[in-house]
């Protein structure tokens, strides 16, 4: 059972990386636009570090507390102890502390229930879709270690699968796409494999399970899914002329269709017009120099080190953070945390 200390830093944590989602959301466009489209996917790690960060180690801050306790603090409670009863509160005053103790592990528990259902729904759901997948197969070549097929469930080209990786087409694939678009659309499907973008998406689903809650989770998790996206994108073009380009566009807008039911762990398909805007945007985009990506390398990092160590648990900013949360709700996230039961 989680302990206080353990509480607490969930609580922390959640918050900050929900704080940490909502700079993405703001800063993934202007990054986009000035250092490329890859450097804009990677800035969606910095909420994942964040949830796998422990708290800040500084025993030094723990031996420094408890000596002042010892020394200092301790001698005044005892000697205020006479004043303390005589000045002490009716009991009454008590008994909302009291109320709050069942509250906690009961949303806690609501919690570890949302996020757990939440997760094995979608593992189901996923598994369903894959073997709507692999029912109705025709014809499967091998490429690279990915079973290339052609399905009657797949309205069109997506991957899948992870541990025995997939692309599938639709039955009228070749009737649909030119020679040159079908080759553009193997590409991008295999890109999606080869860069560990299906592993990224579970990652990103466990994310979103721990915050089934929140509405700016659901919010980045559809804006990463259409980096992801992009960057794929981005890196199929690279060194493209104009007409290949147009054929990539031709492809994407052909295959252009909703999310199908179960396929949130696959990759990203066009859920509205603004995903196949941002997709086509990205073909008239100039090609990013290679000093201008190792800029934008260096501003990942300075991200990284600066979001995290401002909102590790037990460093000064996180403490401001929720300090705040803790002004603005009136809840004692602290206070809330049941005691652990004593042996």
């Amino acid at each position: 059972m989680i302990g206080p200390v353990g509480a607490s830093w969930a609580v922390e944590a959640l918050i900050a990386s929900s704080l940490l989602m909502v700079m993405v959301l703001l800063l993934r466009g202007p990054v986009r636009r000035a250092f490329g489209a890859h450097v804009a996917y990677a800035l969606w790690a910095l909420p994942v570090l964040r949830l796998a960060l422990p708290p800040l180690s500084a025993p030094w801050r723990d031996e420094t507390v408890a000596s002042f306790h010892a020394a200092a603090v301790e001698p005044v409670l005892r000697a205020a102890e006479p004043i303390t009863v005589l000045l002490a509160a009716p009991p009454m005053q008590a008994d909302p502390v009291t109320g709050w103790t069942w509250v906690v592990p009961l949303i806690g528990l609501l919690w570890l229930i949302g996020a757990g259902g939440f997760f094995v729904w979608h593992a189901i759901a996923h598994r369903r879709f894959c073997a709507r997948m692999l029912a109705s197969v025709g014809q499967r070549i091998e490429l690279d270690g990915v079973s290339v097929i052609e399905s009657d469930a797949a309205s069109g080209p997506l991957a899948f699968g992870i541990m025995r990786r997939y692309v599938a087409f639709p039955r009228d694939f070749a009737e649909r796409y030119e020679p040159e678009e079908r080759d553009l659309a193997l590409a991008h499907e295999m890109g999606h494999h080869e860069r560990g973008d299906l592993i990224a998406n579970w990652i990103a689903l466990a994310v979103l399970a721990l915050h089934w809650f929140n509405p700016i989770a659901w919010q980045a998790f559809r804006a990463f899914r259409a980096d992801q996206e992009i960057a794929n994108d981005a890196r199929v073009l690279a060194g493209m002329n104009p007409m290949r380009r147009h054929t990539y566009a031709c492809a994407i807008v052909k295959a252009a269709h909703p999310a199908l039911y179960g396929s949130v762990a696959a990759t990203c398909h066009l859920n509205t017009i603004d995903d196949l805007k941002g997709r086509l945007r990205v073909l008239t985009t100039q090609r990013i120099s290679k000093l201008r990506l190792a800029s934008g390398g260096v501003v990942i990092a300075a991200l990284t080190l600066g979001g995290l160590g401002l909102t590790a648990s037990g460093s000064a900013a996180a403490e401001r953070v929720r300090s705040g949360v803790e002004k603005a709700t009136g809840v004692d996230i602290a206070a809330l945390v049941p005691p652990p039961v004593p042996a």
